[in-house]
């Protein structure tokens, strides 16, 4: 009796161990097609995606508007050095802006929140506003003034703070990397 036992526990150990060897060598040679054909769908839905927003990207919208213009050299450093005065221009009231949405956070974290500070820094903060997109208007006045007529008929039509794209442009990474 017990040597039918002890028989019987290593043929079942053993038909263990040998469908877990079956699995693993299964499971090894599937795997790799599996990940491939994952791998394959994955790369191209993010291929898609890219260019698709490469497409729509202001940047290179931008760059494409600016090539069009067809500007001679020194055009294209007096339109940088107005930039880069823009953006010496324009940091300060920028990051007074930033101090004045992190005061009001803070003043929403009070126990008893005064609506009437909360209201006067979102004036502030709209005069802040008012104030930067009509340093934008000059700044890109001053641009259309080095222009020539043939190339500010090419500018497009509106508001001209879509020149500089105010909210891509000339608040974030963007303006960093984007020069005529």
């Amino acid at each position: 009796m017990k040597t039918k036992l002890i028989v019987l526990t290593l043929v079942v150990a053993v038909t263990v161990v040998f469908l877990g060897f079956a699995q693993s060598s299964y499971a090894q040679q599937n795997t790799p097609l599996v990940n491939q054909n994952m791998q394959q769908q994955k790369s191209n839905v993010c291929r898609e995606m890219i260019e698709r927003r490469l497409k729509d990207n202001p940047a290179i919208k931008m760059k494409g508007f600016i090539k069009s213009l067809n500007l001679s050299e020194e055009q294209i450093a007096e339109i940088n050095k107005t930039l880069l005065d823009f953006q010496k221009d324009t940091l300060e009231l920028r990051n007074r802006m930033q101090i004045n949405e992190l005061e009001i956070k803070a003043l929403l974290l009070e126990p008893e929140t005064e609506l009437a500070k909360i209201r006067e820094k979102l004036k502030e903060i709209a005069d802040l506003q008012v104030e930067l997109k009509v340093k934008t208007i000059e700044k890109y006045l001053e641009i259309k003034s080095l222009l020539t007529p043939e190339q500010q008929a090419k500018l497009p039509l509106g508001i001209p703070s879509q020149i500089f794209a105010l909210e891509k442009f000339s608040t974030g990474r963007m303006m960093n990397s984007f020069y005529w």
